[in-house]
């Protein structure tokens, strides 16, 4: 039997070919009237994991709902396990052993870590305590340190990310698609992910990662497809390429890339933390940020980095210690004492992203009383709002589309381009790179460094150390609750900021954790 649009609903019966698992061929699909995939052609083995890169609303998104059956193709043939394929909903794909992780999926915040991992599954009816001692054994079989009576409405982004990962181990999908799933994720939990990956093609399943971190997709993937303008323009083998080369493909220019920050300009201070804590999980943390200083923060998901920050921008109050802002002491009881005191906050979970019906200008506009806004500053707004979809490379024909019309990363890059726009003194940037390609990360460091040289201080934590090397003039290391290092860029690298991180974990040669560098096992 078939598993397509004239299959059997809910059952997909393995092909001839043991080794070709999905093969697509000429596959066209539109999205609101716009053509976003143009033939695109390709084919996944069994055992394989193909990388999937390409720039913001090249159409990567959009592939993955057809193959996922979220959105149908309008002309060309796909065969699963030798069969015709064409999903018309996601039951059904799942039916056909095929299952997705969006970018910007959403967990039922009630449900605990054990639910959510089998959701789903022909086990997913059961209760929780039927359910937790195979996800107890299974979280420490990948070696995942979480509760499964948990609830992950509690869990930070990074740990919902692997919950969702072991849910694809749990519900036997013979093909695994993945829409960046380690951006958020600290080097030590991408090496769980890839333990999990490696697991997965060893038990014959196929697997199509898309990542904009190209040394991690040179680590992990076997083969990687190049995806420009709605086309796979080139399959390359992983082994037989570079980071330079797959950048060029990508923007078809040579990446001008960033030179490292010194010492930052002098400048007075825009943020002094003295002696801060908050509850059991932040102790004691002093630290001070400058007028024109990038200052990064990095740490494991439980050194405490994230109370620290919802603690600064008003999200989970401090408990003791003192906040200065300007020099003068500061109340920081809630969101919009944060706000009134020049500090934004442009976080990394999907609550951030203005709603899918609201127009791009919308997402761009900063609020106003429409009564007081003339004529002329509405073209003035407008204006803008255009410049910034061109500089950031926005990829749409229409700044009053929806924003459902725009690819993940593009979203993240208007949410991103708002905050930065913004009269903030003091802007607090959770993983702002989240799902954006290598050369909106450029403009990215560009306008940062243009919004410094206006006196703005940015706070930026990231679980990318390449980046926060390459972008901040000091980064903040936190472990167990406490500041344990302040590193000056000069003086710091990647091995340097892994050793504080992980305190007397740390090991050398660093292994698993760190070798995204390295070539495909």
């Amino acid at each position: 039997m078939s598993c397509g649009p004239n299959a059997g609903k809910h059952y997909c019966e393995p092909g001839a070919s043991l080794d070709l698992l999905l093969h697509a061929d000429d596959i066209h699909a539109s999205y609101d009237q716009r053509r976003i995939l143009k033939g695109v052609g390709f084919s996944l083995h069994r055992g394989e994991i193909l990388g999937l890169i390409g720039t913001n609303g090249a159409g990567k998104s959009t592939l993955m709902g057809v193959l996922a059956g979220s959105h149908q193709h309008s002309s060309g043939r796909m065969t699963l396990a030798g069969e015709v394929y064409g999903p018309d909903t996601i039951d059904e794909a799942q039916a056909c052993g095929v299952g997705l992780i969006p970018q910007n999926f959403r967990l039922n915040p009630e449900l605990t870590v054990a639910e959510a991992i089998f959701r789903g599954t022909f086990q997913g009816a059961k209760p929780h305590a039927d359910l937790r001692g195979q996800a107890s054994a299974l979280l420490a079989d990948v070696g995942v340190d979480l509760d499964p009576d948990t609830k992950v409405g509690g869990l930070i982004r990074a740990e919902q990310t692997l919950v969702e990962v072991l849910r694809m181990v749990a519900e036997e999908a013979q093909l695994v698609i993945m829409d960046e799933v380690a951006a958020s994720l600290p080097d030590h939990d991408v090496a769980v992910l890839h333990k999990v990956l490696r697991m997965l093609i060893s038990q014959g399943r196929a697997i199509i990662y898309i990542t904009h971190r190209l040394d991690e997709v040179r680590s992990i993937a076997h083969r990687i497809a190049v995806l420009r303008d709605g086309r796979v323009h080139r399959v390359l083998d992983a082994s037989q390429t570079n980071e330079d080369e797959l950048a060029f493909l990508l923007l078809q220019e040579k990446p001008e890339g960033n030179s490292r920050p010194g010492e930052p300009a002098a400048g007075d201070e825009a943020l002094r933390v003295a002696n801060l804590r908050v509850g059991d999980r932040v102790r004691d943390v002093t630290f001070s940020v400058a007028k024109g200083e990038i200052f990064g923060l990095v740490g494991t998901h439980r050194s405490g980095i994230y109370a620290l920050v919802e603690a600064l921008v008003g999200l989970h109050p401090s408990t003791s210690g003192r906040i200065f802002v300007r020099g003068v002491e500061a109340a920081i009881r809630n969101h919009q004492d944060a706000r009134d005191l020049g500090i934004g906050f442009l976080s990394d979970t999907t609550d951030n992203f203005a709603p899918e019906t609201s127009s791009i200008v919308d997402g761009l506009h900063h609020a106003a009383d429409p009564a007081a806004v003339s004529l002329q500053d509405e073209v003035m707004q407008l204006r803008g709002v255009i410049e910034l979809v061109r500089r950031m490379r926005i990829n749409t024909t229409n700044i009053h589309c929806t924003m459902a019309t725009l690819s993940g990363g593009d979203r993240q890059k208007v949410q991103l381009a708002k905050w930065m726009t913004t009269d903030c003194d003091i802007l607090v940037l959770s993983h702002p790179s989240r799902g954006i390609d290598i050369g909106a990360k450029e403009i990215v460091y560009r306008m940062l460094h243009e919004l410094t040289q206006t006196g703005v201080a940015v706070i930026l934590l990231s679980s990318d150390l390449s980046e926060l090397v390459g972008w901040c003039h000091r980064i903040g290391v936190m472990r167990d609750g406490e500041l344990v290092s302040i590193e000056a860029n000069a003086n710091t690298n990647e091995d340097v900021l892994v050793h504080h991180m992980l305190g007397d974990k740390f090991q050398e040669p660093r292994g698993e954790a760190r070798r995204l560098k390295g070539q495909p096992t």
